[in-house]
């Protein structure tokens, strides 16, 4: 049975103690909600409130929001968001998983299942990328181009290959700590 209110949890990545809630509902499928740039977990209370029947709902505070510890220094990056997904995700042994995000979230969220394709059932992003045009954003390419794409379709596929070429970085970078 599901609890009235969630619970609060810590896990770890990169060596920062990161803040999640839980909603309960152990034997529901796993449902990870992840806040947008200017939000916390409990931003998502609404939606855990009435999805908390269909789900076990896990919602972090990304690292340097809400109960979350800062990093030092200051790196923020959408891969250590990443990351830390990850580990959450590893800690709390829920995957497959759906995944739901807003604004950075939304970002985060699409990343990690490009990533790690297997351990998402479902994704939604809202707002993740901001809106496309795409007819728009071909005709800004095709007439500012500098740096060599005549296209959105080119942008594009520069920018999955730039994206496989990271997941294979972020492989090696975890085979050498042994994760």
């Amino acid at each position: 049975m599901f609890k009235a209110s969630p619970t609060s949890h810590i896990y770890f990545s990169q060596r920062l103690r990161l803040h999640y809630v839980d909603w309960g509902n152990d034997s529901a499928p796993p449902l990870l909600l992840i806040h947008g740039g200017r939000d916390h977990c409990r931003n998502w209370d609404w939606v855990a409130e009435r999805l908390r029947d269909d789900f076990h709902i896990i919602a972090p505070d990304l690292r340097g929001h809400g109960d979350s510890q800062w990093m030092i220094g200051g790196a923020y990056s959408i891969i250590d968001y990443v990351y830390d997904i990850a580990q959450l995700v590893r800690q709390t042994k829920i995957e497959p998983v759906t995944v739901m995000g807003h604004s950075l979230g939304g970002s985060v969220s699409l990343m990690y299942t490009g990533l790690y394709p297997d351990s998402v059932t479902k994704l939604i992003s809202i707002e993740g990328m901001g809106p496309i045009d795409f007819a728009k954003d071909n005709r800004r390419f095709t007439e500012s181009c500098s740096i060599g794409w005549t296209t959105f379709a080119n942008c594009l596929a520069e920018f999955q290959g730039a994206m496989q070429r990271c997941k294979m970085h972020f492989i090696e970078c975890r085979r050498k700590i042994h994760i």
